[in-house]
């Protein structure tokens, strides 16, 4: 709490090792978190996000939506620009 983040939503695209921000369903708190793998699907090329803290072990799976394994371009509110 605190800290200032600067977020471009505007970003088609995220890939590995970008932090961005992202929205579970049903919980009010933004969380702010680098990919760590993106996943593409053959079927219809949806493109999916899985998300790692970086002081945490495991990947954020266990704070996804119950049943939810990857994160979708939706729940994406943006990503960090500027260091």
């Amino acid at each position: 709490r605190g800290d200032i983040l600067f977020l471009n939503n505007a970003i088609d695209e995220v890939g590995v090792g970008d932090v961005v921000v992202f929205k579970i369903k049903d919980r009010d708190i933004p969380i702010v978190h680098r990919i760590l793998k993106v996943h593409q699907s053959r079927e219809d090329g949806e493109v999916e996000l899985l998300t790692k803290g970086d002081n945490n072990r495991v990947d954020d799976r266990g704070l996804y939506a119950p049943g939810q394994l990857w994160l979708r371009r939706e729940d994406i509110s943006g990503k960090a620009v500027g260091t």
